[in-house]
């Protein structure tokens, strides 16, 4: 069932990119207002990194929304119109977000699009491909179609993740599990920053 809602995936996006004109350009860290972030949820809903990492953009003057992923029946997580964790009932047999969720998503326009998962999940593999941002970016070689930016992402080794030139946004987890689940998350995080607050347009 997998592969095959793979095969559809790639097969609907195909048709989609086909159907769709959209300009690939570079949006500067500065100039975007609006970022749209997707992130994989920790089975216990906690996210402690990833609202950090909201906290982080709102104080440099972003709005944020948030749309995250969890392999689980129904989650507790309220859905907010900023912050959400999708669950297989909001899912079709495919994996695709369902309708109400894609309708907001084509009625909402991004400056940025970060994408921070570290595998494929296909519902935030619908909600990049149909997402109203004008620059989306994420891990090479996933969605390299729909990426105007990807990032190669080496696997860090843990003393690197706790330099002395971190420590003092170093996040401070209650929970093991939690602190493991995140720790690649956060590296690729601080990498996405890097690249868009060093990097700027030619415009």
């Amino acid at each position: 069932m997998k592969r095959l809602n793979q095969y559809i995936f790639k097969r609907k996006k195909a048709k989609y990119l086909q159907q769709t004109t959209r300009e690939r350009k570079w949006v500067d860290y500065n100039k975007a207002k609006t970022i749209l972030l997707l992130f994989e949820s920790d089975y216990i809903e906690k996210n402690r990194f990833i609202r950090k990492i909201i906290n982080q953009l709102t104080s440099d003057g972003k709005k944020v929304s948030a749309w995250g992923f969890l392999d689980k029946k129904m989650t507790s997580t309220a859905i907010l119109p900023t912050f959400r964790i999708l669950d297989r009932s909001t899912i079709d047999w495919f994996e695709r977000p369902k309708e109400p969720f894609l309708r907001e998503l084509s009625e909402n326009e991004y400056d940025m699009l970060i994408d921070l998962t570290l595998q494929d999940i296909l519902p935030l593999q619908y909600v990049c491909l149909y997402a109203n941002a004008a620059f989306k970016i994420g891990i090479n070689g996933r969605m390299d179609n729909i990426f105007d930016f990807r990032i190669i992402i080496p696997k860090p080794e843990p003393d690197e993740l706790m330099s002395e030139h971190d420590q003092e946004n170093q996040i401070e987890f209650k929970d093991l599990n939690e602190t493991l689940f995140h720790t690649d998350q956060q590296f690729l995080f601080e990498q996405i920053i890097h690249y868009l607050k060093s990097i700027r347009s030619k415009d």
